[in-house]
C-alpha cells in the first residue's frame, strides 16, 4: 500500500490555525453575575468576601467604612479564571482533525498505486479504523458540558470616617458548551468508505462533512461596569456598628449563542462572530449593602447585598436566546479575631443565566489564618445548591510586608477536571 503523502507544513500550520478558531463556538467568548468580584482573597476563602474588609468593598459597598486608622488610599487588580471539562475542546480538536485526514484519504483512493490486493485491503481497514477512532473520540465527549468563568477588576479606595468613597472597573463572565454527537453520522462515514470500495475503479469516492449533523452549541456572555462606590456608617454604637453602602455603574452586557455544524469546521470561511451570533446592551445599575458587627471587638459581622437591582433582559432575536440579569440578594456572617477568621455566605436567590436554562445558586464557606501579620493562609469550600455547576475546594496564600504592598494567590479544584486560579495585587498607600 501506498502510504498517504505527508502533509505540507503550510497546510498543517493553517489547519492547527483553523481548529483553534474552530473550538471557540465550545469555549464561547472570553464561565457569574450578581456583579461577581473575582478576587483573590475572597476566591481562597471558599468565594467569601462580603463581610471582610474595606478591601473587598466591590463584593460589599458598605464595607468602604470597614477600615483602620491608619488607612488611606487602597488600589487592587484583579484577575481569575476557572474551568471543567476542558479536555472536551481538546478531543473536539482531534476529532477535527482526523475527519480532515479522513476525506483527504478517501478522495485520494482513486489515486493510489497499489501494487497488489493485500494493499488495497490494508488501505481500505486503516479507513474503517479511522471511522471507529472518530466515533469512540465523539461519544466520548458527546454532551459534556465545558464551563468557563472569568473575571477582572481595579479598585481605588479612599476610606474616610465621614463618607468613604470608591471607583472601579469590573469585568466577569460565564461561557459554556458541549458537543451533540448524532449517532448516524457513523453510518455516513461508513457508507462514504463503502460506496467508494464497491465503484468501479473507486470512482465513486467522496466524502462530505455536510452529510454529518454533529453539531457543538456554545453560550456565553460577558459583563463589563464602571463605576463608582459610597459608604456612611449609619450607627455607631457602644454594642454595635452598622454600616450602608451603593454602587453605581455603568453595564454593558455582550451576548454570544451558536450552534456550528461539523460541516462548518471544514470551512475557511466560516465567521463565527457574526451578527446573528453576538449582540449587546447597555445601561446603568445599581448594588446596594449594609453590614453589621458586633460583640467586644467587634468580631462578629453579618450583612446582606443586592445586586443589579435593575434587572435587564438581552434578547437575540436571530437565535431566539433571552439572557436574564435579575436582582439578586446573598447574605454573610463572620467571625474573626487577631489570627483567624470564619465566614459562609448563601445566595438568596438564583443568579442571572439564560431564559428556560437553571441558574446557579451557591453557598459558600470559607476560613483564612494569619501567621505572623504579614502571612495568611485560606481555606475553602463552595457549593452550587441548584446542582448545575461542580462543587470546588478552594485554598490561597496571602503576603503582605508592612501592610502596604500584598500579594495574594488562590486555586480551586473540583469534579469533572474543574480547575482554577485567581491573582490580586494591591497597595495601600
Amino acid at each position: 500500500m501506498s502510504p498517504a503523502a505527508t502533509p505540507h507544513p503550510l497546510k498543517t500550520s493553517a489547519r492547527a490555525i483553523k481548529n483553534a478558531l474552530l473550538l471557540l463556538p465550545l469555549m464561547a467568548i472570553s464561565l457569574p453575575s450578581y456583579a461577581e468580584s473575582f478576587t483573590a482573597k475572597r476566591a481562597g476563602q471558599g468565594f467569601t468576601g462580603i463581610t471582610q474588609d474595606f478591601t473587598s468593598s466591590l463584593s460589599n459597598p458598605a464595607l468602604l467604612t470597614k477600615f483602620d486608622d491608619d488607612d488611606d488610599v487602597f488600589l487592587s487588580l484583579n484577575l481569575g479564571a476557572i474551568g471543567s471539562e476542558y479536555k472536551v475542546i481538546e478531543t473536539l480538536g482531534d476529532v477535527v482533525d482526523d475527519l480532515d485526514d479522513l476525506v483527504d484519504e478517501i478522495n485520494d483512493l482513486p489515486y493510489q498505486n497499489f501494487q497488489n490486493d493485500a494493499q488495497k485491503q490494508a488501505y481500505y481497514d486503516s479507513l474503517y479504523e479511522q471511522v471507529d477512532v472518530i466515533v469512540d473520540d465523539f461519544n466520548e465527549i458527546d454532551e459534556k458540558i465545558v464551563r468557563v468563568s472569568n473575571g477582572l477588576n481595579l479598585q481605588v479606595i479612599i476610606p474616610n470616617k465621614y463618607l468613604s468613597l470608591g471607583l472601579f472597573t469590573n469585568q466577569y463572565g460565564r461561557y459554556g458548551g458541549f458537543v451533540d454527537y448524532n449517532q448516524d453520522d457513523e453510518n455516513v462515514l461508513d457508507n462514504a468508505i463503502n460506496n467508494c470500495i464497491d465503484s468501479v475503479n473507486n470512482a465513486n469516492c467522496n466524502l462530505n462533512l455536510d452529510d454529518l449533523d454533529s453539531s457543538t452549541l456554545a453560550a456565553g456572555y460577558s459583563i463589563a461596569e464602571v463605576g463608582f462606590m459610597a459608604a456612611y456608617p449609619v450607627i455607631n454604637h457602644a454594642n454595635y456598628d452598622l454600616s450602608i453602602g451603593a454602587k453605581l455603574k455603568y453595564q454593558r452586557i455582550d451576548l454570544y449563542y451558536n450552534k456550528a455544524a461539523v460541516s462548518d469546521f471544514d470551512d475557511d470561511d466560516y465567521d463565527l462572530t457574526t451578527d446573528d451570533n453576538l449582540t449587546d446592551q447597555s445601561g446603568t445599575n445599581v448594588d446596594l449593602g449594609m453590614y453589621t458587627s458586633w460583640g467586644d471587638e467587634r468580631q462578629w459581622t453579618a450583612a446582606l447585598v443586592l445586586n443589579n437591582l435593575m434587572g435587564q433582559s438581552v434578547l437575540l432575536p436571530e437565535q431566539n436566546v433571552s439572557f436574564d440579569l435579575d436582582s439578586s440578594a446573598t447574605l454573610g456572617l463572620s467571625y474573626q479575631n487577631t489570627w483567624v477568621s470564619l465566614a459562609t455566605e448563601i445566595d438568596l436567590t438564583d443568579r442571572e443565566g439564560f431564559e428556560n436554562l437553571q441558574a446557579s445558586k451557591f453557598a459558600g464557606i470559607g476560613a483564612e489564618f494569619r501567621l505572623y501579620e504579614h502571612f495568611q493562609f485560606r481555606l475553602g469550600y463552595r457549593a452550587d445548591l441548584n446542582d448545575v455547576e461542580e462543587n470546588i475546594y478552594t485554598a490561597g496564600i496571602g503576603i503582605s510586608p508592612w501592610d502596604v504592598f500584598a500579594v495574594d494567590f488562590a486555586a480551586f479544584a473540583g469534579d469533572n477536571d474543574t480547575i482554577g486560579g485567581a491573582l490580586q495585587l494591591s497597595l495601600k498607600l
